[in-house]
């Protein structure tokens, strides 16, 4: 039967011993149709049950938001709101595909009930969601995240933090992960996260990154009198005291570098 006939009132009959009751004629009615009104119906396009808790919503054809509703028990929606000559709907439900419908006249949808499939979605795993902030609480933005298999040494993904410090990594399995976070001016940090079986979404806390203490670095060119550079000289890096605290040659070109120095004053003599 249509679903745009209604049901009729009930009628009553009574039969009594011997006597039989004839049913006048019974009229169906077609529905009503309210004008600031589109209704349908939503269905597994699988299993063709229907659907409940389906957000529909009608949306002008720059997608611009109008009104939205759920579908009930039955798979059941009505909208009401002032819609314009022409009308995009959207439909979409946790584990389905999202359904996006081409722009359609309001006055043809009007008439009848709209018939909506959704398929199911395919399953692409489990999402991993953190946060990376330094110790003033501001988001580090292009922090790379690097994600192992427990006890992998090759990275399974990677993907780096936004400019509020988010990042997302999708598509993981159930099993042990090991997440490192790294960054040039930050110490590395490394967590360790369990993803179970039927999690859609894993939240990690955020993570805080602590900055380095940066070291310094001293380097230079050794020369002749004629500037020539000298090649295996002695370089001697002498501390604020002038007491020698390291030691290195130049190279072929006379260059010497010393590295991971405190703040302070130095002093270098070469021979």
């Amino acid at each position: 039967m249509s679903k745009t006939i209604v049901p009729t009132p009930p009628q009553k009959v009574v039969i009594a011993d011997e006597n039989q009751e004839v049913l006048g004629n019974i009229i169906l009615s077609e529905i009503t149709w309210d004008e600031n009104n589109i209704m349908g119906n939503v269905s597994d396009k699988i299993t063709g049950k229907p659907v409940e808790g389906v957000c529909v919503k009608v949306c002008d054809q720059d997608y611009g938001p109008i009104a939205f509703n759920f579908s009930d028990i039955d798979g059941n929606f009505s909208i009401e709101g002032n819609f314009p000559p022409s009308v995009r709907i959207i439909a979409a439900k946790s584990g389905y595909g999202v359904v996006s419908s081409e722009a359609l006249p309001t006055e043809g949808i009007r008439k009848k009930a709209l018939n909506l499939e959704l398929v199911p979605a395919p399953n692409y795993g489990t999402v991993l969601f953190g946060s990376v902030k330094d110790g003033q609480q501001t988001p580090l933005g292009g922090i790379k995240i690097t994600i192992y298999r427990s006890h992998s040494l090759n990275p399974y993904d990677f993907t780096f933090t936004n400019e509020e410090g988010m990042f997302v990594i999708d598509n993981l399995e159930p099993g042990a992960y090991r997440i490192a976070i790294q960054a040039q001016n930050f110490n590395e940090r490394v967590i360790n996260v369990e993803i179970g079986k039927d999690l859609p979404v894993v939240t990690l806390e955020t993570v805080y990154l602590k900055k380095k203490v940066l070291k310094g670095t001293i380097h230079g060119v050794i020369t002749d009198k004629n500037n020539v550079p000298v090649s295996n000289a002695l370089v001697v890096l002498l501390n604020g005291n002038n007491n020698p605290i390291q030691t290195t040659y130049t190279n072929d070109e006379g260059v010497y570098v010393f590295y991971r120095l405190d703040p302070g004053t130095y002093s270098i003599i070469a021979k």
